[in-house]
């Protein structure tokens, strides 16, 4: 009987492209925490947009707490607990309600000299216009459909309208910063104990210990800022004070809070008091004498007394603190931004502590 013949050859199989996603990746375990994950996400951000007013004075209480809580554990060997608490909360509170007052004063007088502002700048527009045709007829400017004129008026009254904005938003809420201070003073003490209480003794001194970490950090990171942040502000207020530019202690004081914004708080620093002393005298010898004079303090704070005074404080990327500047100032605007370096030193110290984020921590520490 003849052998069958073999079967015919189906050639070579069809290529079957690969999916899209991994396998691994379409596991409904993973999908399912991927979208805890977003909608955590979005939920915080909501909360914390809605619940600004109370989260940004709480936060802005407990670092004010950090910087009082040696102080604090000193003065109440002498004078009591209770009269070393209302001391320093009714001291931080009345700091805060008088540079808020001097701000407001100092904007509210800025805003009846607008219309002297605006003459000035209408002349020296003018006066610069004439100049360029002069001298360089090719350059024509921008034609907008509006007077240059109007533009300038219109930043120059948005900046003063800022300006009282951000005053009295601070004074009403430096009552609340001091009464967040009252209660945070009263139990820092009590805390450590309420830790071993709740928690068994290992997990506790784990707490504790972390706890500590971003105490020194934050404490240390605080006051060297706010040093390095008066000897630049002292100066500059003397300079603009001396060189005969108007509103000097306010320019000090914005100066003070700007130095606490990286980067971009020490343009806005810089640019605000020097544009408007431009714009107050014209072109004279007091602007250029200030804007060389505030330009060698800038100076000499950032390459001699930050890094002297603060050294490696943070410990954390440039890069993310500028990411942290953008995500904390468009949560909470100007408020945020001031907050940004200290809660991202905590969140990478916090990070640390735990196996799942450590990798994330190192990636987010500086150099």
């Amino acid at each position: 009987m003849p052998a069958p013949d073999p079967p015919p050859d189906p050639g070579p199989a069809p290529l079957v492209p690969a999916p899209l996603v991994p396998a691994k990746w379409r596991d409904p375990d993973i999908i399912y925490t991927v979208t805890l994950l977003l909608v955590g996400a979005a939920a915080g951000w909501y909360l914390m947009l809605q619940l600004a007013s109370v989260l940004r004075p709480l936060l802005v209480a407990v670092f004010l707490a950090y910087v009082l809580m040696p102080y604090h554990s000193r003065l109440r060997k002498h004078v009591g607990t209770p009269a070393s608490i209302v001391t320093l909360a009714g001291g931080t509170a009345g700091v805060l309600v008088g540079l808020a007052f001097v701000t407001s004063a100092s904007v509210l007088a800025l805003r009846d000299d607008v219309p002297q502002l605006e003459q000035r700048a209408d002349t020296l527009l003018t006066s610069l216009e004439e100049t360029i045709g002069s001298y360089a007829p090719w350059i024509t400017p921008i034609d907008t459909g509006r007077p240059m004129r109007g533009q300038v008026v219109e930043q120059i009254t948005i900046i003063v309208r800022l300006g009282l904005n951000v005053a009295a938003t601070a004074m009403l809420e430096a009552g609340v910063v001091a009464l967040y201070l009252l209660f945070l003073l009263l139990e820092g003490a009590r805390f450590p104990d309420r830790v071993r209480r709740a928690y068994p003794e290992d997990r506790a001194e784990q707490i504790l210990q972390m706890a500590g970490q971003v105490n020194a950090a934050v404490i240390s990171y605080l006051k060297a800022k706010v040093k390095s942040s008066l000897f630049l502000a002292v100066p500059v207020g003397v300079v603009l004070g001396a060189v005969g530019v108007k509103f000097a202690l306010l320019w000090a004081v914005l100066t003070f809070l700007c130095n606490f914004i990286p980067y971009i708080g020490t343009v806005a620093a810089y640019v605000l008091p020097v544009g408007f002393t431009f714009l107050w005298f014209g072109p004279a010898w007091q602007p250029f004498a200030a804007a060389g004079l505030l330009l060698v303090c800038h100076g000499v704070s950032a390459s001699v007394l930050e890094p002297m005074i603060i050294g490696n404080a943070v410990g954390v990327s440039p890069l993310v603190i500028l990411g942290s500047l953008a995500f904390w100032g468009l949560l909470w605007g100007v408020p945020g931004m001031f907050l940004a370096v200290p809660l991202t030193a905590v969140m990478v110290l916090v990070m640390e502590h735990f196996d799942q984020t450590r990798a994330v921590a190192k990636l987010l520490k500086g150099g």
